[in-house]
């Protein structure tokens, strides 16, 4: 066909094979690493996200912490309130009884 040897058109047409199999090859590479840094990326965005996300949660607990121990203080003295105003009247409702029972 031309009159090229058999051989000489063999190398031309590996040596064009394997010019694409490089190509291919240097493709494949450059998307696996773009995906590997994009995933790499993506996690460093997420970490970060997550970091804020429990920095939050964290003051927020804290926030219901210092709620919480408020109530308690509260609900305290309001039993010792309580506790006070059920002596005082159980000490009235004696004296009551003693001066009726007196007077009897």
């Amino acid at each position: 066909m031309n009159g090229e040897p058999i051989a000489k058109r063999a190398r031309h047409w590996w040596r064009r094979v394997e010019v694409w199999l490089l190509a291919g090859l240097f493709v494949i590479s450059g998307v696996t690493i773009g995906y590997q840094l994009a995933m790499y990326n993506a996690h460093r965005l997420m970490q970060a996200e997550l970091a804020g996300i429990r920095a939050a949660y964290d003051e927020a607990l804290g926030r219901k912490d210092r709620k919480l121990e408020k109530l308690v203080e509260t609900t305290s003295e309001a039993a010792k309130t309580a506790a006070t105003a059920a002596e005082t009247a159980s000490q009235a409702v004696d004296k009551s009884a003693a001066s009726s029972s007196g007077s009897n």
